[in-house]
């Protein structure tokens, strides 16, 4: 008997650097080897959008070439609760705020009750989006996931995370090839290692990342 395809879910993952050149370090971690959605790999922060995201108000907007790559693949109300839900979900895996100074809504959802206490709001206007992927039919769950890259200094806090990613820590970049990682975050990696020598084209399209019958499958825009 056919079965009903899973329908891939928002997702988003935050990218986060500090250092320069060859000394530049990504933060990731490891997730648990029991959870069911690629066990005991290594990855950067990151999860699926909550409906609430769209709705938070932020410090400043997605600039106006990220907004119009993004929406090409949702709207423009999507695409900002997608870059939000980077923000947050960093947030609870890490404790860094991608923040700036700002008064957010009296009933500010709570999972963005930290930003709104710490008197801060969520600030969209430095991420640069880089790539996306969606999981491949088959799979115990489906993510159409979204890659952002910020720099540490734009953070707020204290790395500390909530026991949802292991070993999470700062890695030298050309080191994270070498970690224990899936298929694209190898290919997302190169990505940012590409942005990191200077070598990645201004304005070039967004890598979009499958597989299709077990072939990877890499196309643009």
């Amino acid at each position: 008997m056919a079965t009903k395809k899973m329908r891939p879910r928002d997702a988003a993952s935050l990218i986060l650097l500090r250092g320069e050149g060859r000394g530049t370090e990504i933060l990731m971690g490891r997730r648990e080897p029991r959870q069911s959605f690629m066990p005991g790999v290594f990855v950067c922060p990151g999860g699926a959008v909550d409906r609430s995201d769209g709705f938070v108000r932020s410090a400043d907007e997605l600039r106006s070439d990220v907004l119009a790559a993004l929406a090409t693949t949702c709207t423009a109300h999507r695409a900002r609760a997608i870059a939000l839900a980077a923000i947050r979900e960093t947030y609870e895996e890490t404790g860094l705020m991608l923040a700036r100074p700002g008064a957010m809504a009296a009933r500010t959802p709570a999972s963005w009750r930290p930003f709104a206490d710490a008197g801060l709001a969520p600030a969209l206007g430095g991420m640069e989006y880089i790539a996306r992927a969606v999981t491949p039919p088959g799979r115990p769950r489906r993510f159409h996931a979204r890659f952002f890259l910020v720099r540490s200094n734009d953070t707020v806090g204290s790395l500390a995370g909530n026991g949802e990613l292991l070993d999470l820590d700062w890695y030298p970049l050309q080191a994270a090839f070498g970690l224990p990682i899936a298929g694209v975050t190898k290919l997302v990696l190169k990505e940012v290692a590409q942005i990191v020598s200077g070598a990645a084209v201004a304005g070039a399209a967004i890598p979009f990342f499958t597989r299709h019958r077990g072939q990877r499958m890499i196309s643009y825009g």
